[in-house]
């Protein structure tokens, strides 16, 4: 079944539920207030009747003249004893003693439908001294009133029907409106399928202020997001190929070199070796770094514990002094700064971003830590070579590189601030950069505490 069909029986099926509710609750209402006036008149005549002394005393109730001043057209009245016999009956519409006759001991009153036309019966107890000797029953047939009620019946039948029916052919048109935008949109959605390229709504669908219209910019955006992905799917793909064909051709060719005169030449045979060593190196190094962009992805990469970020960064700050010989001065306006993360994550993170300033500056570099209310503010600062402006938006790229020759000569794939990246991302902190040719980078993350 359909949506369109699923809508049209839905809302003719609640446009029923609610009609049918609504009429007999109407129903109800009018019948018991119309009813009631016939009710009343009917009991205050038997009240009259019971004004007379002979209807208490039982040997009176075979008087063939007891009742008659009573009876009117279309009528019944009637006395019952205890027992559930007639001891009295006159009627002027034979119709009326189809009731068969029941002992009461208080005021009833039953409306009944006897050929198609609806009586009313009252039911009151008839008293000698304390004891209850029998039961005054009245009837009536109401013509008129049942004439109305039958017109009520189909009117609200016949309204419903048509209601039901001009609900069903507004279903039809107004779910073909309604649903238009989604054929729309199952159209493009083939169209990606069918020709591979991504495409967009359109601005009139995007342009509209209801859900739908909201869908429309949530499916835009999935799909520019999903084409930058491909194209970075794409161009991760060409670096990676290139990291990995540039060794591997160095390998071959010094392989293929000690093939021919290896065996009598130490000197190309070392050469070679030293070579194929280097650049086995830099192929582990990069196989390395790519599974640690793979582990980032996974939900269990980091271990939370709560630590102190200071104890952190001097860490960081002191091997890297060891490695490269170089200063790391660490300014902070707190001795501690509690956070929650991974201590080891956090110290690659610094490494990282310690490794590249050391790499493209030749002046000590500072770490300066800014505590907030919520987060806390790490900065590392270089007085190096700086990045040009437009390359600020790509420098978290994956094999992204300012300068590919000096790049390879510092030891470097691109991958590092793709992994600082991931680690603050995953840590659900901020890191960007900003940049001077000539003037120094200063890296800013932002973690919350």
């Amino acid at each position: 079944m359909s949506l369109r069909v699923r809508l049209i029986v839905l809302s003719t099926a609640w446009l029923i539920f609610i009609l049918v509710l609504f009429n007999t609750f109407l129903y109800w209402f009018i019948v018991n207030i119309t009813a009631k006036s016939e009710k009343e008149l009917l009991f205050g005549k038997a009240q009259s009747i019971l004004e007379s002394r002979r209807i208490h005393d039982p040997g009176y109730w075979s008087a063939p003249d007891l009742l008659d001043e009573f009876l009117v057209s279309d009528e019944m009245i009637r006395i019952i004893g205890m027992d559930g016999l007639i001891k009295q009956e006159l009627q002027s519409n034979e119709m009326l003693v189809v009731h068969q006759p029941h002992v009461t001991t208080r005021e009833t009153y039953t409306i009944k439908r006897i050929e198609k036309t609806r009586c009313l019966y009252v039911q009151v107890p008839i008293f000698a001294g304390n004891e209850q000797i029998g039961v005054l029953e009245i009837g009536r047939v109401l013509t008129k009133w049942s004439l109305y009620i039958d017109v009520l019946t189909s009117a609200l039948i016949l309204m419903t029907i048509g209601a039901v029916v001009l609900s069903v052919i507004g279903s039809f048109f107004y779910t073909r409106f309604l649903l238009h935008p989604l054929r729309q949109l199952n159209k493009t959605m083939q169209l990606i399928q069918q020709s591979a390229t991504f495409r967009k709504l359109d601005k009139e669908f995007t342009a509209r202020t209801d859900e739908l219209g909201k869908l429309g910019i949530t499916f835009n955006e999935m799909i520019s997001r999903l084409e930058e992905l491909v194209q970075k799917q794409k161009r991760f793909v060409a670096d990676a190929s290139h990291e990995l064909r540039t060794p591997l051709t160095i390998i071959e060719s010094y392989a293929d070199m000690l093939k021919r005169w290896g065996s009598g030449d130490p000197e190309i045979r070392k050469e070679a070796v030293e070579a194929i060593l280097e650049e086995s190196n830099r192929l582990k190094n990069l196989v390395g770094s790519l599974m640690q962009l793979a582990e980032s992805e996974q939900e269990d990469w980091l271990q939370f514990a709560e630590l102190d970020l200071m104890t952190v960064i001097r860490s960081a700050a002191s091997a890297m002094e060891v490695a490269f010989d170089r200063e790391v001065w660490v300014e902070s306006e707190a001795d501690s700064v509690p956070v929650t993360g991974d201590p080891m994550k956090l110290k690659q993170l610094l490494l990282i971003l310690l490794d590249n300033a050391i790499k493209y500056s030749s002046k000590p570099i500072r770490i300066r830590i800014v505590p907030g209310d919520d987060s806390v503010l790490v900065q590392v600062v270089d007085q190096g070579i700086g990045l040009e402006e437009q390359m600020l938006p790509f420098i978290f790229d994956r094999f992204f590189r300012t300068d590919r020759a000096r790049t390879r000569q510092t030891g470097g794939f691109g991958l590092g601030l793709a992994i600082a990246k991931s680690i603050v991302d995953r840590h659900g902190g901020t890191i960007r950069m900003a940049s001077r040719p000539g003037r120094g980078t200063v890296v800013s993350v932002t973690l919350p505490c």
